[in-house]
């Protein structure tokens, strides 16, 4: 490279279908089961402009409280450099879609999307795909998923991953993001406080549709067993939040789910009339709405 060259990339988002806590390790973090789906909207964009020689990293936000030495992009640049010794001069441009707080793994996407292109532009330096995940998981425990750009089965604490074949053909998905905030943390503490001794319970739990564990890891599957271990202790704190998931499923989704910690929800819907319909009911609102049909 000898001139700086400027690329735009798109960070699209993600859903939990599936999300169930199975413990927590003596590091804090905890294991758990789930179905990761990428979503194209909403999104965030990210314009790089790599400079023609190594150098310093820079990057700038839409909002200004995202663009500190703590942000996962700064950290996915940092980690590149010291793992493989490639540390071009990069500026970042970031644009916020994907609204904070939602259960979307925002932050997770973007370090996928800088990760990517510095690995493209690496030559012989480049990591193997196994090594740029495990360079990942050291970033979040999410940003692994992000560099498949599939459907996964998660375990572990999210970065134990494999590809599944997820049919939901006929189906249409609304994904909803109220204008609520979820501490990820303060979800787990919660958790963590009254519902670790109910694991069983929750274990035991079934919702709506339904499909074996197995299948995941092996076939087509679209009977699906929607579940968040998350929404125990996040609706009686956030009550709007269930009463979207009810608005959901009596506008006619045969199921609905709350992604992630939240705040984000999600419906799966046979008609899709009447996702169109609960959509524009939803925007009406002011609430921001996403379909995805399949």
């Amino acid at each position: 490279m000898t001139t700086h060259e400027t690329i735009t990339l798109s960070a699209g988002c993600k859903v939990n279908l599936y999300l169930r806590i199975t413990g927590r390790l003596d590091n804090g973090y905890h294991t758990l089961e789930s179905l990761f789906m990428p979503l194209a909207r909403p999104c965030d964009t990210l314009e790089l402009t790599f400079g023609p020689a190594p150098g310093k990293f820079s990057l700038y936000a839409d909002d200004p409280a995202l663009a500190g030495d703590s942000n996962t992009i700064a950290r996915a640049w940092r980690a590149f450099a010291e793992r493989t010794g490639y540390a071009p001069e990069l500026t970042v441009r970031l644009t916020k879609g994907i609204p904070m707080g939602a259960g979307l793994g925002g932050g997770s996407a973007d370090a996928a999307a800088v990760l990517g292109a510095l690995n493209d532009r690496a030559g012989q330096r480049a990591l193997a795909p196994q090594e740029l995940a495990q360079l990942a998981a050291g970033i979040g425990a999410d940003v692994p998923f992000f560099l498949l750009n599939g459907p996964a089965w998660a375990e572990g604490i999210g970065d134990a991953l494999t590809p599944v074949a997820l049919d939901l053909t006929g189906l249409t998905l609304l994904l909803l993001c109220p204008d609520v905030h979820v501490s990820t943390q303060w979800a787990y503490r919660t958790w963590d406080e009254y519902h670790i001794e109910r694991a069983d319970r929750l274990q035991n739990r079934r919702d709506f549709l339904t499909c074996a564990k197995e299948k995941f890891k092996s076939s087509p599957c679209s009977r699906i067993l929607l579940l968040n271990s998350f929404e125990d202790v996040v609706f009686p704190a956030h009550p709007k939040l269930r009463r979207y998931k009810e608005k959901l499923i009596s506008s006619g989704a045969c199921a609905a789910v709350m992604s992630g910690s939240g705040a984000s929800l999600l419906g799966l819907f046979r008609d899709s009339a009447q996702a169109e319909q609960c959509t524009r009911e939803l925007q009406g609102q002011a609430l921001s709405a996403y379909l995805h049909r399949y």
